[in-house]
């Protein structure tokens, strides 16, 4: 055994070595593994008891942590430095991965002779590529990837060495790539005649566009910049809804709903829970300014003048009498019933004509094939925060929007429309025209967290949504009737 005497005047100085990093490859894809050689020449005799490697990302941000709905607890992957925690910092360091990983175990270095030790470090798979420049929301963020060996040496300082790596996302499979191409040609991917090719990476962070066939808008994990796949239009505006509620909180949900109603009592006792899963759901949120005006007539209750008097004929009374009672009928049967009357007073037809204003923020799912369980949702827009990809949950699953906002538009002046005619036609008894002059501004995409929660009772499967924001139910099945 060799025991090393350090000189007391060494035991303060780390020892003189030369480390060199060398990677396996120029550049690295999000989800590799890093591999290379650390290789260790050392000017004068040392032993140390460990060499390890670790993998660092850390993010740079200036700007305060509230420009983009975040907080020290809320936004980070991991530590914040020491120094720059809290809201109203104006440059914060958020750390996403220190990963040390080992390399060798208790070595002893000689004077000239070179060591090459092989290394391995993986790069997690939900973080995000080198990067450096603006975000969507106007902050500032700066993001590294550095590989740094530490060789632990006995009884003195550490010797270190680093070497920073440019990590970027992985591009999609050629199948997809070239499918989703052919659709962005045929306008397949945006409702029209485009020839636009399809974007391969992010327009303004250059980050590599990863999407399924399926997708027809394109977010980037990491400046928020969101483009239609096809058509190249940029969403003006894209915010999400952060998940504030755990599994269990939503099955209690789940479960009162269960048993809401009459008749219901103990089917959440004797429902079986298959599945709880996480979905982020995309919503178009419109503010919408309509004027509607609209003429119809009201009134015609009651018995007229003259019936039931002693002139005119037996026949005629009755064919008097038979008019009246239909048409008291037929507007007993019609919406609305505020001009009725006893039949003791006879009110004429009168003429209504009248204009009224309203002011929506109109909510609709931004995809055509609708979500059954979800029968109406108020997107709380208090708690909206700027879009992040790195804010959703990996377990969660993220739903794009099927439609850009420019297809949208027709659609809600479609449902308000309906609407405006809908409270006309509780205004009178019989709506003879309306006619509405609707303005929409420019909408906002907003991705909601929803839960749904599977369960079976007695051999069948009911769906329920709840909202992951404030646990509110959204609708989904529930057995008719439950008696025991």
């Amino acid at each position: 055994m060799v025991v090393w005497r350090v000189p007391l005047f060494k035991v303060f100085s780390a020892p003189k070595a030369t480390i060199t990093i060398t990677p396996s490859k120029g550049s690295f894809v999000v989800g590799d593994t890093i591999t290379g050689t650390v290789s260790i020449c050392p000017q004068e005799a040392f032993a140390c008891d460990e060499i390890r490697a670790e993998l660092i990302g850390v993010e740079r941000i200036t700007g305060r942590l509230q420009d983009f709905g975040g907080s020290a607890d809320t936004r980070i992957y991991g530590a914040v430095s020491p120094g720059t925690a809290g809201s109203m910092q104006q440059q914060t360091e958020l750390v996403m991965v220190k990963n040390p990983v080992n390399v060798s175990g208790p070595i002893s270095m000689a004077v000239g002779q070179r060591k090459d030790l092989q290394f391995a470090v993986p790069i997690p798979s939900n973080l995000g590529p080198s990067y450096e420049g603006a975000r969507e929301d106007g902050s500032r963020m700066q993001r590294r990837w550095t590989v740094r060996v530490v060789v632990a040496v006995e009884g003195r300082p550490d010797l270190e060495s680093r070497i920073d790596l440019s990590v970027s996302m992985p591009p999609p499979p050629p199948g997809e790539l070239n499918s989703l191409q052919g659709k962005a040609v045929s306008g397949d991917v945006d409702g029209g005649a485009s020839t636009k090719p399809m974007p391969t990476e992010c327009p303004k962070c250059g980050a590599p566009i990863t999407m399924t066939q399926e997708d027809l808008f394109f977010t980037c994990k990491y400046c928020g910049n969101s483009i239609a796949i096809g058509s190249g239009v940029q969403i003006k505006k894209h915010s999400m809804i952060l998940n504030r509620l755990f599994t269990q909180q939503i099955v209690e949900a789940a479960r009162k709903y269960m048993d809401k109603g009459i008749l219901r009592m103990n089917v959440a006792r004797d429902a079986v829970i298959t599945g709880v899963k996480l979905r982020y759901i995309p919503f178009w949120v419109f503010p919408v300014d309509v004027t509607t005006s609209f003429r119809g007539t009201t009134g015609g209750y009651g018995t007229p003048v003259g019936i039931g008097g002693s002139s005119g004929s037996t026949v005629e009374e009755i064919g008097k009498l038979i008019l009246v009672g239909a048409d008291i009928y037929a507007s007993s049967q019609r919406r609305g019933r505020r001009g009725m009357r006893s039949s003791a007073g006879y009110t004429p037809p009168r003429a209504v004509a009248q204009t009224f204003s309203n002011h929506y923020v109109w909510t609709m799912m931004a995809r055509e094939s609708m979500i059954n369980e979800i029968k109406s949702f108020d997107v709380p827009l208090d708690q909206k925060v700027p879009f992040d990809q790195g804010k959703i949950p990996q377990e969660a699953e993220y739903l794009g929007s099927e439609y850009i906002e420019d297809e949208a538009k027709p659609r809600v002046k479609a449902e308000v429309d309906a609407k405006q005619r809908q409270v006309a036609s509780s205004r009178v008894q019989v709506l003879e025209t309306v006619s509405s002059n609707i303005t929409i501004g420019d909408g906002e995409l907003i991705h909601a967290p929803v839960w749904f929660v599977y369960y079976t009772l007695k051999g069948e499967g009911y769906v329920i949504a709840v909202d992951g924001s404030v646990g509110k139910t959204l609708g989904g099945g529930r057995p008719t009737i439950k008696l025991k």
